[in-house]
């Protein structure tokens, strides 16, 4: 029994809710029957006429989810994608279909807003796997909108966001217990792997750029496991080699990771931060770090006005790093906050002892030094951002009737 149903146009077509191809010619058309059949769609989701038929027959509010388009035949395919996206609208998924078998067109076609590009001659198990991608995305952004996507950004170079995002990443998963990844943003000259003493993965640049091919074997070849729960997407590409990161990429590599990790820990690079406005807007939480300099208050503000234009649907947590009182060029935290024009919300203190022998060990801040201050700030921290609450130990004042209970001591925050 066909489980797709049909909806009525204003110009009195049907269309098939769940999935239409519009083919040109008779081998496509063939397939795209064989897969309507195992995906259990109606006989009528299958029609001739290309792009042009594709045109003809849906209209705005009455749009399958998926539409199958193939552009061949097209004497204007740029103009005629552009228009059949309009009238799907913005929930519904185009997948085109070409003979051009090369990367420039791909990109092309996800610039004007399809989902995915198939190339000629087309079979069933290509196809069907394209379909089922969109189910696969949209699972995966269900999930991701019940996890937390966090996102650190060090303001300037050398102020320990890598060692920050490193580590919260490395609380989460091993002593909040929850299912973490950590994607490093810079492919070149990357840190993350390197900290956790870790082989970086051989896939992490292929997905990124072929996120029409995300699936859960193929992250699998990407991602590195530091412990049970930690997941690490790192690399180090040759450094005369430029790799592109665009947002459809980030998009798909993200909703992918979130359906087994539900917080997922971005170290971007500040150099990004142009080409990834919708990864911040998309953020739960965006953690700006700066070193305690006249510098750092020039780029927080100017980095915060900036992202007010993103319409960013988290907060942002502004935290100054590597604090002592040996460092160079530091002012005052009085003078700090009062170019801020707000207090800032975590201070971590430079541990230069600890984070050596980190750094030599190929170990996190916690395994080497849980009870130093810098470690303190950083549970703390990593707490406020995953939502994690530490399970209450049941001592001698909660058992007995009356008992008084001990006055949290706050670490790190406004100190």
């Amino acid at each position: 029994m066909a489980k797709s149903s049909s909806l009525s146009t204003l110009f009195g077509n049907a269309v098939v809710e769940e999935y239409m191809g519009f083919l040109e010619d008779e081998k496509s058309l063939e397939v795209s029957r064989e897969v309507c059949k195992a995906l259990e769609y109606s006989a009528d989701a299958t029609l001739d006429g290309g792009i042009t038929g594709a045109l003809s027959r849906i209209e705005p509010g009455h749009s399958p989810k998926v539409v199958l388009a193939d552009i061949t035949k097209s004497m204007d395919p740029d103009g005629d994608i552009t228009r059949l996206i309009r009238k799907m609208g913005p929930d519904n998924t185009l997948i085109v279909l070409g003979a051009s078998n090369d990367v420039g067109e791909f990109r092309k076609m996800i610039a004007l807003g399809a989902k995915d590009y198939l190339v000629k001659p087309l079979t069933a198990e290509v196809l069907k796997d394209a379909v089922e991608n969109v189910d696969r995305q949209s699972q995966a952004l269900h999930a991701a909108q019940s996890g937390k996507l966090t996102v650190v950004v060090g303001v300037r170079g050398g102020v320990g966001a890598t060692t920050i995002a490193t580590n919260l990443a490395w609380i989460m998963a091993n002593e909040e217990k929850l299912p973490t990844a950590l994607m490093d943003m810079d492919l070149h000259f990357g840190t993350t792997t390197l900290s956790l003493d870790i082989e970086t993965g051989g896939g992490f640049r292929e997905a990124l750029e072929n996120p029409h091919r995300l699936d859960k074997l193929f992250l699998d070849s990407a991602i590195v496991k530091d412990g049970d729960r930690l997941a690490v997407l790192g690399t180090e590409e040759p450094i005369d080699e430029l790799v592109e990161i665009n947002e459809e990429s980030i998009d798909a590599l993200i909703g992918e990771i979130s359906q087994d990790y539900n917080q997922v820990i971005v170290d971007m690079p500040r150099h990004l931060l142009p080409t990834q406005g919708a990864l911040l807007a998309s953020a739960d939480t965006v953690i700006l770090v700066s070193d305690q300099s006249l510098a750092g208050i020039r780029d927080i503000n100017r980095i915060t006005q900036a992202m007010t234009t993103l319409q960013t649907k988290g907060r942002i947590l502004k935290v100054v790093s590597r604090v002592g009182s040996d460092r160079a060029a530091q002012v005052s935290k009085a003078d700090f906050e009062r170019g801020l024009n707000e207090e800032v919300d975590y201070v971590v203190p430079e541990d230069a002892k600890t984070l050596t022998i980190c750094a030599n060990a190929g170990k996190a801040i916690d395994e080497v030094a849980v009870k130093s201050a810098i470690a303190k700030v950083l549970q703390e921290l990593a707490a406020d951002v995953s939502g994690f609450e530490k399970p209450k130990k049941k001592g001698l004042f909660t058992m007995v009737p009356g008992g008084k209970s001990k006055k949290k001591k706050e670490v790190g925050p406004k100190e």
